[in-house]
């Protein structure tokens, strides 16, 4: 190896090992598919985002087991012993003892209490026909502090409700463990779900049909997925690559020399995301190495022709059309970052810098690696006009044939939940544990916002978090009034119930209300005596009562903050959080399905500032906008292909470049529609990607010495369908579009630009 070459090599080694150390030291790994959400654009779509993982219910893990009262009972106990769960919610648990705090030192001013001698009468009447059942001494402590049950009644008002068992229709009983942890926090819940599993083996061993299920648990697994995929499809892909340079140039040395620009593409891309977001998303990551099926392109173009030819001979006919070819396609690649969503951008500047990492190590370092001076060898003739045109028709006719049958469905898939990597009957066993249980209906909830902050906190609590105790009362008495209105419409059979903010948070107002009601010590003491004057209790066994009732005279109304590193946190924060331009949203839980045109005439009518929030249709409305977006951004991306087309190439073979490229897309949309159904968000995606390799293909198979690149161009194709072809058998749905609409794309565009470019 000459000098030059060494210190280009060491010059290239050194760069690659700063943007390595570049990527360990702030790259971290991401698992929120919340981060391939678009950015949104109506108020019911910034609701549906900001709370994606953190909606009522997403911290359940609903447990359904063999109906056997006492062990289902056992295990209930069990769980509540689990590391990371917050409670256990069960419909044959007991009463139990003190419910956490702050809701047992404030309950006196979160709820009415009747104070009168006949309030504490009928209360203590109530407590001595259960007492007479038998129960623990917890439950006997409780009611000696809270003979009322206040407590247990805000505690009840938080649990899913329903008037029937919590059994499924095959004839399981269902639990609901309650973690601490909201679900997105995934290291938290894996711990805690590890946890459920192991007591729920220990209580129903093996064969016993249990099933855990929620979000949390899909989210754990979907981690699991994506780790798994992102290392054996990686290399299940990078064997296949292997396989057909074997195959088609049957030299080792040509594997070494492919995977440097490889390497720099990838380093390159990872470095790019690192330092733009300071993480990555595993899915990302999965992608990313499917780079090798389009970055390998560019050294390829220039080995094929090395073959024949010097190095430097094969760099000056190959670099015009491969540097357009990577400014095309990483151009394309970059297009992904104008969706408004953040994984998706990250797919596109990690693909777009790895392209010209590629594209520059193909340019800068191999030749000056390559040894010997082949002779070279003879270009055939260049194509008939006529033929290219001719195929450009043909592939545009049958695209719009593809169109015109009826198809499978619609054209585009519009469902946000047809592309969760979760089995849709997996989905709908977990619709069917949280009917058992009278969970809330997460796809209703009725908000009510503030105006955004003048000056919007710099760092916002994660969705789920205790937000900072600056709440304005306004929203807190708008959310008491909202109660009134939703109960009318239960009433009213428009909602079979709802959860709101105001059993946590009442208005300050309010609470000061409700603190005055209550007694002086002497004056309850007395009426205490009185209303145990009849029946066999003494006064003295509620001093705790007493002293409880006392204490609360003296607090001052209960914040926000008061919830923070309490069980009750997340609870809260489901239904109260701050967004990041700093409104206040305060959210009420609907259950059941609602009468939803009733509900919305019955708000604007007596709450106007209330909006009945549907997420489905939020979330359709969402994958609409992204798909329009997209489109726009595929339009924007002809123009400025068709613009570097017109700088670089003549006007005849730029005009069939393009042509031949925008007809090739339609073909594959039109075949993936008829073999698959509606198209999603990522086979969009896959088909903007096709264009940038249609390009690819289309300039070096249309030059005059076409038969100097075919082999190139082949091998390309070969490599690319593999690559994405291993992707399109992944489980992951986004994977699998984008993988299939790439294969598919890739094998069409070879087709029709090796027919479109044959000697006439």
């Amino acid at each position: 190896m000459r000098p030059s070459a060494i210190t280009r090599l060491l010059a290239w080694i050194a760069l690659l090992a700063a943007l390595l150390a570049a990527s360990f030291t702030r790259l971290e790994m991401s698992y929120d598919l919340g981060l391939f959400l678009p950015g949104p654009r109506t108020a019911e779509q910034r609701i549906l985002v900001e709370r994606l993982g953190a909606s009522p219910g997403s911290r359940f893990v609903l447990v359904a087991v063999p109906d056997e009262p006492d062990r289902v009972t056992a295990l209930a106990e069990a769980l509540t012993q689990v590391s990371g769960v917050e409670r256990v919610l069960s419909d044959l648990l007991p009463p139990t003892g003190k419910p956490p705090e702050p809701l047992w030192s404030y309950r006196y001013l979160l709820a009415d209490m009747d104070w009168s001698e006949d309030g504490l009468a009928a209360a203590l009447d109530a407590r001595l026909a259960e007492l007479g059942l038998g129960t623990e001494a917890d439950y006997e402590d409780l009611v000696a502090h809270d003979p009322a049950l206040v407590s247990l009644d805000l505690l009840e008002a938080l649990a899913p409700a329903t008037d029937r068992p919590w059994t499924t229709d095959d004839g399981r009983r269902v639990l609901v463990a309650v973690t601490r942890a909201p679900a997105f926090e995934l290291q938290a819940q894996g711990t805690a779900i590890a946890g459920i599993r192991a007591a729920v083996a220990e209580a129903f061993p093996p064969p016993a049909d249990t099933t855990l299920s929620g979000a949390g648990v899909f989210g754990v697994e979907l981690q699991e997925t994506i780790r798994a995929e992102a290392t054996w499809r990686s290399l299940l892909a990078s064997a296949a690559i292997v396989l057909v340079l074997l195959l088609v140039y049957r030299r080792f040395s040509v594997l070494l020399l492919a995977a440097l620009p490889l390497l720099a593409g990838l380093v390159t891309g990872a470095a790019a995301v690192a330092l733009a977001w300071g993480q990555v998303h595993g899915i990302t990551l999965a992608f990313g190495f499917t780079l090798l099926g389009i970055a390998i392109d560019y050294p390829l173009h220039f080995l094929s022709r090395a073959r024949g030819e010097p190095s430097a001979s094969a760099l000056r006919a190959t670099w015009p059309t491969l540097r357009l070819s990577a400014l095309s396609t990483a151009l394309a690649y970059a297009a992904l970052m104008a969706g408004g969503a953040t994984g998706m951008a990250q797919l596109g500047l990690f693909s777009a810098a790895g392209v010209l990492g590629a594209a520059a190590t193909t340019r800068w370092v191999l030749p000056w690696l390559m040894k010997g001076r082949p002779g070279p060898t003879g270009h055939g003739p260049g194509s008939d006009p006529r033929l290219r045109f001719g195929v450009v028709w043909v592939a545009a006719g049958a695209a719009l044939v593809l169109t015109l049958l009826p198809g499978r469905g619609p054209w585009w898939e519009s469902d946000l939940a047809a592309l969760s990597p979760i089995p849709a009957e997996r989905l709908a066993l977990e619709g069917q544990l949280r009917a058992a249980t009278g969970a809330p209906n997460i796809r209703y909830q009725v908000a009510l916002e503030t105006s955004p902050a003048a000056h919007p906190p710099s760092e916002v609590a994660e969705p789920g978090a205790v937000v900072d105790e600056d709440l304005p009362q306004s929203l807190l008495e708008q959310s008491r009034g909202l109660q009134g209105v939703l109960e009318e419409a239960r009433t009213q059979g428009l909602i079979d119930g709802f959860s709101d903010l105001t059993t946590l948070l009442p208005p300050a107002g309010e609470q000061r209300d409700r603190q005055g009601g209550i007694p002086a010590n002497e004056d309850l003491a007395d009426r205490l005596e009185t209303a145990t004057a009849a029946g066999p209790f003494a006064v003295e066994a509620f001093r705790g009562f007493l002293d409880d009732a006392g204490a609360s005279r003296d607090l001052e109304p209960l914040q926000p903050g008061g919830y923070a590193g309490t069980a009750l946190e997340g609870a809260l924060g489901q239904h109260l959080y701050r967004a990041k331009d700093g409104r206040w949203v305060a959210l009420a839980t609907l259950r059941g399905e609602p009468d939803v045109a009733a509900l919305e005439a019955l708000l604007a009518e007596r709450m106007p500032a209330a909006r009945l929030v549907d997420l489905r249709a939020a979330s359709e409305a969402l994958v609409t906008d992204y798909r329009e977006r997209t489109a726009m951004v595929l339009g924007g991306v002809v123009v400025l292909l068709a613009l570097l087309l017109a700088w670089r190439v003549r006007p005849r073979r730029a005009a069939w470049t393009l042509a031949l490229v925008l007809a090739t897309v339609a073909l594959a949309a039109g075949i993936l529609r008829q073999a698959l159904g509606p198209l999603d968000l990522y086979h969009l995606t896959g088909l903007l990607l096709v264009a940038g390799i249609g390009l690819d293909y289309a300039l070096f198979l249309g030059k005059p010495d076409r038969e100097g690149s075919l082999h190139a161009v082949f091998a390309c194709m070969a490599s690319t369908v593999a690559a994405f072809g291993v992707l399109a058998a992944s489980s992951i749905p986004a994977l699998q579009s984008l993988g299939g609409a790439v294969a598919l794309g890739s094998a069409l565009c070879f087709l029709t630009a090796w027919l479109g470019s044959r000697p006439g």
